[in-house]
Formats: structure tokens, sequence, C-alpha cells
């Protein structure tokens, strides 16, 4: 029995130290389409108010099309997602285990599969504190068989927070990369202390890839200023690509084959080049996100259907990388460089490929391209995609705050920033 519970703990503790590292998991493969975001703007990043005044909306697919249990729970995780030593009722209004009961079925698609949706905060369940926070949706009301994690943020609005971005000071990376500047007025921030703030800002939804300033370079009685030429810069890559799927009959100008012979659609996209040699073009993207939709007049939730798409991407000469790692980057793999967004080099072909099922809608995406040893993000696109300031690109300005004599970090403002607004 003393065995049968040391392996237990461990198990838990194996699975909270997984979580943390990662907030936004999926653990069972025939969950598909998972979205967490503002109500009414599902391309804005999660992030709601201490009040709930700003709703976000949960929706997934499982695709065992039988109908589950599930639940869900929140955690109260600090500003690098590790767990805070705080009970539940610490930072939870109401319960802390709730089921999910809203959902549907698919009536028309040929991939069958039941529609979950959850609104939150909501009157069973909401957050006390402000900070990071991960739901947790799991079976049967076991917290044990978690399926998928979603992290979201929670704001309480006593600093006000501004943000521009720029093109850096230095020359040799001026024309390829943004800069982001923030201001931070803490004048109605008790007893304030300046060691004890937090800058995060994320370019694109991509949170794992977050800028961390800590230090600030100016401070003005109570503004203080984050305006540093080494920290806070970004790749200024390139407009997304592209990928429509309103239509699983009609091929639109990405698709090069749609076969709908057997049970499951396959969509073969055009193959993909390097555009790092390509002058600039300005043109209206989704910075990475997709829209679940179509063009044929259907319920997106329970009517759209699913397609397995193939992602092809061939290199200047038709070899592998061999020092570095080729992503599919975008929210459609769960904004998580992983093995799940790694493509693969097939040597007949001579080209990357991957393979992704997902549902109709508007998709756009980037090939990210990784030192294996020497992962950074500031060249992320240099080879695959060319890097410019001019690049239209979101920006979300988180700012923590760990008060003396407290066991959370705050996010006292946020701000967000598009750089077409410079």
């Amino acid at each position: 029995m003393r065995i049968k519970c040391l392996f237990l703990a461990l198990i838990g503790f194996y699975t909270t130290k997984i979580v943390a590292q990662s907030p936004d998991q999926i653990y069972e493969s025939a969950i598909h389409t998972v979205l967490f975001a503002p109500m009414g703007s599902p391309l804005a990043a999660p992030i709601t108010d201490i009040n709930g005044s700003n709703v976000l909306q949960l929706s997934f697919d499982d695709l065992n099309a039988n109908y589950e249990d599930y639940y869900y729970s929140i955690e109260l995780m600090d500003s690098v997602w590790k767990p805070v030593e705080l009970s539940d009722f610490e930072y939870v209004k109401g319960f802390n285990q709730n089921k999910i009961t809203t959902y549907s079925v698919s009536s028309i698609a040929t991939q069958k599969y039941f529609h979950y949706q959850l609104s939150f905060p909501n009157n069973y369940c909401a957050p006390k504190l402000s900070g990071n926070y991960i739901l947790k949706v799991f079976k049967n009301n076991n917290k044990d068989q978690v399926v998928f994690t979603k992290r979201f943020y929670v704001v309480e609005n006593i600093a006000g927070v501004l943000a521009m971005a720029q093109a850096p000071f230095d020359g040799s990376i001026s024309r390829s990369h943004q800069k982001i500047k923030v201001s931070v007025d803490t004048r109605n921030i008790p007893s304030f202390q300046n060691d004890r703030i937090t800058i995060k800002v994320i370019q694109n939804n991509r949170f794992n890839d977050a800028k961390t300033v800590t230090t600030p370079n100016f401070i003005r009685g109570y503004v203080l200023e984050f305006n540093d030429e080494l920290e806070l810069i970004f790749p200024g890559g390139n407009e997304a690509r592209w990928l429509d799927l309103q239509s699983l009959q009609l091929r639109s100008d990405r698709v090069a084959e749609l076969n709908n012979k057997d049970h499951l659609t396959t969509v073969l996209v055009k193959p993909d080049i390097s555009r790092n040699n390509l002058l600039y073009a300005s043109y209206r993207d989704l910075n990475g996100g997709y829209l679940i939709m179509n063009t044929e007049s259907l319920q997106n939730e329970n009517q759209n259907d699913y397609a397995l798409v193939v992602f092809t991407y061939l290199t200047k000469d038709h070899t592998a990388y061999l020092d570095k790692k080729l992503y599919l980057a975008g929210a459609l793999t769960n904004n998580v460089l992983d093995k799940n967004a790694e493509m693969q080099f097939d040597a007949s072909i001579g080209a990357y490929q991957k393979k992704i099922l997902i549902k109709q809608g508007y998709y756009s995406y980037n090939y990210i391209l990784r030192d294996r040893l020497q992962p950074t993000s500031i060249d992320d696109f240099l080879e695959t995609e060319g890097s410019y300031t001019e690049t239209e690109n979101e920006y979300t300005i988180l700012v923590y705050y760990h008060a003396p004599g407290t066991r959370n970090d705050q996010i006292i403002g946020f701000a967000s920033v598009n750089t077409s607004q410079n």
C-alpha cells in the first residue's frame, strides 16, 4: 500500500511538472480544434479581467464521437508557469471542478464528432486573483484523466500600460526586426517596488517565445520605461501564408489536389518554398491564427467537416537541414514548436512534409527554422520566410508584479499593439 501511494504521488508530481512547463497541450489524439479566446474575438489572446467582464469562449471537438462527461478546473501559476502554493479556495470563486454541459453532435459531416463549448468565467467558477492560469479539461470528474490544458490570463487593470513598435536602432537588424517600447504608470500601486516588476511581450500569440524584461531603462516619477535595444527585439518575419479550406468540394488557389473518394477528405497543399529572396509585399493576414468558417451556409460548430491536410516545404537544394529543425508554426499546430509541429524530411521526394487533421476554415501559418543545439527565436524566419520590419504583427504586453508578502504574481496591466498602427 505504501509503495502504491508513493507511485501515485510520483505520477501526480510528474504530471504537474509537465503541465507547468507546457501550458498548452493536448493529451488525447481524438481532441481537435481547441479554441480559447475572448468571445467574439477568436484571434485574440485568452485574456480576461478580474471582474469577469471579458468572457472567454472555450470550444473543442471530440472525434471519438461518443458523449463524454467532461469537467474543467483552473490552476493559478506564477509568471514562469510554475504552480503557486495556494489552495483552490484562495484563488477560485465558486467551485473548482465543474461539468461542461453545452455540446452538440455533428450532423452532416463525414467525420463524426461531438462539439463542446464553455463560457468562462461563469457563475460556478471564476478567478479571485489576477495572474497566469491553466484551464484543465478532464474526463469523468477524474483529474487524473486530463485530455488537454489551455493557458489564460487574468488582469487587474491598476497600472497604465502604453506600448509602441518601432525599428531597432541597430543598423544590422533595423530592416528585418521590430522593437517594442513599453511604459508603465505605477502611481496606483500601493508601496510599489521597482525590483518586483516583470514585463512579458508576446508576438502573434507565440506564448512560449515571449520576451521577458525585469529592469526598466528609465524611471520618470511613477512611470517606468522599458526601451532596451537587446531584450525586446523580435524578427519581423513575413505576412503569414494562407490556406482556404472553407469548402472541401472546390479547390482554392493554394490547393493542389482534393480527394473526396475515401471516408476522409485528403487535401494536398501546393508546395511551399523559401520567401527570403522576395521583396516584401503587404496584405491582410491572420498572423498565424485560423477561423472556423465555410462558404456553404453550414453551422460552423457541428456541420463543418474535417480533412487530412498535407503540407510540403521544398528546400533550395532539395536536401534536409542537418543541424536545424523545420516547424509548421501557427495556431494549427497549437502555437507550440514540438514534435507535433516538426516537419519530417522525405528523401524519396526531396521535401519536408507534415500531415494534419484540421477542420474546415481559413488558416494562416509560417515555417520556422531553429538550430537543434542552440535554438533562438531571433532568427526564426530568415531562411524560410524572410524577415522585414514592415511586416504587420500583433504584440501582447503583460505586466507582472509580485507584491511584498504575497506568493502570487499579479498581472497589473496589459496592452496590445499592432505594427500597422505605428
